[in-house]
């Protein structure tokens, strides 16, 4: 039988050198603590063995002390935005719940994730930003939600991704190497990060005084598969030469692109120009390199995170904060050749 003594918050205070409620605000991840103190404590905490009760900590403050992310896992970017929203709510103490909400019956699966549940907060990054059912379901959810680059009516912004810029310069760049024909494959119209692309698509050809078909936008899913639908339905145009480059706005869709246009014999920029999003392994590894749209994905996360927990303090500022502005990069490689 183990008669070790139970470790107390008292036993933290004074192990540390400091008062009760700075070892209780520091738990609960309150603010106006030095990082020098925070760091005291909870070494404190970890040399000690001193377990919180959870249970009564929220009971207390009304707060559990975990906040829900629901995303399509299967986008490998949400993995590195998973990680800096992480990494700046530990430093208050929050914990962080994925939901893998995918493309079909969303309402459903955040319903159910929810029930029997309790969280201080939510993060959000939804396939449809006119979704009325999600809306109403959001209507009788009573903590803060914010947005991960959408719009959607009743919910604040967290973030808003700068993809006009990038997008913009990598049409006009494209253009000034002689495209005409030039592909923009992205996701659904209903959100913003594809309306907002379209917009500096349409944009850069005004600026070279030339008008862009609206045929030469498709859109899908993020998915392998829908890159892979729509390259086959634009092969026959690239085959003519009508179509000489492409921009893919998203990483799991040019995957698709790529194993289509070796399935076929295309090679590039021999025989397509190509732009996507994401700076990462593969865009450096393939040979030669890849020309790429750089969202800072750690960023991303450490900012949406922050203007959460701002709403969190601060019940009463909901909503009235502008959406944090994440700056894009256009980085030119070797994908692209003149016409």
């Amino acid at each position: 039988m183990n008669n070790k003594p139970k470790v107390t918050i008292k036993d933290v205070a004074l192990h540390a050198g400091v008062g009760l409620g700075t070892v209780s605000r520091a738990i609960n991840g309150a603010p106006g603590i030095s990082l020098k103190t925070k760091k005291k404590i909870f070494e404190s905490i970890q040399q000690l063995g001193y377990i919180p009760d959870q249970t009564a900590q929220s009971m207390r403050s009304n707060k559990y002390k975990s906040i829900a992310f629901f995303i399509d896992i299967s986008n490998v970017s949400f993995t590195q935005i998973a990680k800096g929203i992480q990494n700046e709510l530990e430093d208050s103490g929050y914990t962080l719940s994925l939901c893998d909400i995918g493309h079909t019956n969303v309402v459903d699966k955040i319903a159910s994730f929810l029930s029997g549940r309790n969280f201080d907060g939510i993060i959000l990054s939804v396939p449809r930003e006119d979704d009325e059912e999600l809306q109403k379901l959001f209507e009788g959810v009573k903590i803060p939600i914010v947005t991960l680059d959408r719009d959607i009516p009743g919910l604040a912004s967290g973030i808003m991704t700068d993809y006009y810029s990038s997008v913009k310069k990598a049409v006009s760049y494209l253009l000034s190497l002689g495209h005409e024909g030039i592909a923009l494959v992205g996701g659904s119209r209903k959100i913003r990060p594809t309306k907002v692309s379209i917009q500096a698509y349409k944009e850069a050809f005004a600026s070279f005084g030339k008008t862009a078909g609206d045929g030469l936008i498709r859109e899908g899913r993020f998915s392998d598969e829908s890159g892979r639908l729509i390259m086959l339905d634009l092969l026959p145009e690239i085959q003519r030469g009508h179509i000489t480059a492409l921009i893919s706005l998203n990483n799991q869709m040019f995957h698709g692109i790529l194993q289509t246009m070796r399935d076929n014999g295309l090679e590039y920029p021999k025989d397509l120009s190509i732009i996507t999003v994401e700076d990462y392994e593969l865009t450096k590894l393939l040979n030669p390199p890849v020309t790429v749209i750089r969202r800072p994905l750690l960023e991303m996360g450490a900012s949406v995170a922050r203007v959460l927990l701002k709403y969190l303090d601060e019940p009463d500022l909901y909503g009235t904060l502008k959406p944090v502005i994440v700056p894009t990069e256009f980085i030119v490689r070797e994908s692209c050749r003149p016409v």
